[in-house]
């Protein structure tokens, strides 16, 4: 595998490009189907505990986004050569496998394990901007790792202005954005080449 990964690069990216549009169109499919559902009032992981199809969409699309976003982060790991870009690649596959428990253990199978994982995959993400950011910044990239700074600042801010619920889904659009730069600037980074 590999020898075959490294032939291919860019198309690592896809799969991360592909998890953030999983996870977004899940999260629709949710908030369609759950009336009940209410932002600002209700989090995300209350999908998972539903009465309607909104939990059984939120169970599978966690796990396939968390796959989808821990076969990128793989990527990143086997074809980056620098440091943080590797490191990043780590933190996005743990990641990855934090949101694909997220969604299987869900608030009502056992709520603190939820949010171990759920608080732990926020810790991944975050260390992964961070890793990422200042690898771009030191490669001359300078443009990627500003807006990644500005992104995290944002969350940041968010988290001292918002209750947990609103805070969570500001994050979350946040951190998807994040992860489509990350996964589309792989892409581009490495088409190039």
């Amino acid at each position: 595998m590999n020898a075959d990964a490294k032939k291919h690069p860019a198309a690592f990216g896809w799969f991360g490009v592909l998890a953030v549009a999983v996870f977004s169109i899940v999260w629709l499919a949710c908030y369609s189907a759950d009336a009940s559902w209410v932002w600002g009032e209700n989090s995300i992981s209350d999908f998972g505990i539903s009465d309607t199809d909104a939990a059984s969409f939120f169970k599978y699309g966690c796990a396939i986004a968390g796959v989808l976003l821990a076969t990128f982060g793989i990527g990143e790991i086997v074809n980056s050569k620098q440091t943080g870009y590797v490191f990043s690649g780590v933190m996005t596959v743990l990641t990855g496998i934090c949101l694909l428990v997220v969604g299987f253990v869900t608030l009502d199978y056992n709520e603190n394990l939820h949010d171990f994982f759920a608080i732990l995959a926020a810790v991944f993400a975050a260390v992964t901007v961070i890793s990422w950011a200042a690898q771009s910044w030191k490669c001359g990239r300078e443009i990627p790792a500003g807006v990644s700074v500005i992104l995290f600042c944002a969350v940041l801010a968010c988290m001292f202005a918002y209750n947990l619920e609103k805070f969570e889904v500001i994050a979350l659009v946040l951190a998807l954005i994040w992860y489509g730069l990350y996964s589309a600037s792989t892409i581009a980074y490495n088409m190039k080449e």
